[in-house]
């Protein structure tokens, strides 16, 4: 996560995430945890980057500049893609792991198409070809399935809701708590209103008639809390991520 390549990422032979991967291949269960995990802890780098601090001449006072919403786009992008790990690696289940991971995968298929076609250009390969390998490899893996049964599961494309739910149940953050977290931060990074209302410290300034003129900062106590969930599920992830990487047997 620094930049070296002390081969963490690596999983153990006769591991689970080394079974997961073999039926998943080429769209590995490990792959696409770790890069969740890498891009949530690039996201909360970022943040503390963004923290302006300053020494007194005296050096006995350091002084921190915070965003107002800025913080929080960081944080949600650091808080959605550490549940992203947790929800992949979380379930007990070879099969439910694979299909969460297919899931996603026919997500990012549907996506890429989009784009293609929004440049006016065709890709290598067709959607429906795509879909139809994860199927098949879903079909492959989970042997209770039918070809029609697995092509079913493989489009059942989950939402960010579900997923951070699915993750904060998983931790002490608790599943109704990781939603808050995460919808209150993706207000504010969409500049909507009740994100402003509900999440900063608001002081009223000034009243006048039907308009009142406020002073909008960072709530210290909101920015804490958030990094402290947000910590919480990238640690947690870390943690599947080695249980289920070392071997068993």
């Amino acid at each position: 996560m620094t930049g070296e390549n002390r081969g963490e990422w690596r999983v153990q032979e006769r591991s689970s995430l080394a079974g997961d991967d073999a039926k998943s291949d080429p769209y590995q269960v490990s792959h696409a945890a770790w890069h969740a995990l890498t891009v949530a802890v690039d996201h909360l780098s970022c943040l503390r980057s963004s923290l302006s601090q300053q020494m007194s001449r005296e050096n006995t006072e350091l002084s921190i500049t915070v965003h107002i919403y800025a913080p929080s786009t960081l944080l949600r992008g650091a808080f959605e893609n550490a549940a992203r790990a947790v929800w992949l690696l979380g379930p007990g289940s070879r099969a439910e792991r694979i299909r969460r991971r297919l899931a996603m995968q026919a997500g990012e298929v549907r996506n890429s198409a989009r784009l293609w076609a929004l440049m006016g250009r065709q890709p290598p390969r067709s959607k429906e070809d795509r879909i139809k390998q994860l199927a098949e490899l879903l079909a492959a893996a989970d042997a209770r399935l039918s070809a029609e049964e697995a092509g079913k599961a493989v489009r059942k494309v989950p939402d960010y809701a579900e997923i951070v739910r699915d993750a904060g149940a998983r931790t002490s953050v608790g599943a109704d708590l990781a939603e808050v977290i995460w919808k209150g931060c993706s207000a504010l990074a969409h500049g909507d209103m009740y994100g402003t209302l509900s999440m900063l410290a608001l002081e009223t300034i000034e009243r006048r008639q039907n308009t009142v003129l406020t002073q909008v900062t960072a709530s210290i106590s909101g920015l804490y809390s958030t990094t402290m969930a947000t910590t919480t599920l990238i640690e947690r992830g870390f943690e599947l991520y080695k249980q289920r990487g070392t071997r068993y047997l």
